[in-house]
């Protein structure tokens, strides 16, 4: 594996609520998890790249994903930041985690 690389995974789908009378609309939450990993000359230095490339990677999500406040958003997020205590560590891996609500009109969807 070449590093760093950004890794994306959808760790869970689920529909909290339904809305209006016998369903008519569905209300989903995806939550996608990012693991940035990256390798340095040291602990401090595959932190810090880390850092800057979770960076880049929020500014995509917030300017590409989430743009229909009513249908489709982004509604959460955080991050565990990689925290070794070991100064001789050389890789470092950060996990973002997002949460995206999706409205859906259920009366409207393809039926297959």
């Amino acid at each position: 594996q070449i590093l760093p690389s950004v890794q994306l995974l959808i760790r869970r789908i689920e529909s909290p609520d339904m809305y209006g009378l016998a369903g008519q609309s569905a209300q989903f939450h995806f939550e996608v998890e990012i693991y940035i990993i990256t390798k340095g000359t040291n602990y401090r230095d595959a932190y810090r790249q880390g850092m800057e490339i979770i960076g880049e990677v929020l500014d995509e999500v917030y300017a590409k994903t989430g743009l229909k406040g009513s249908t489709d958003s982004l509604i959460g997020h955080s991050a565990r930041l990689d925290s070794r205590m070991d100064p001789d560590d050389q890789i470092c891996v950060h996990v973002v985690t997002l949460t995206y609500m999706r409205r859906v009109d259920m009366q409207r969807r393809a039926i297959v």
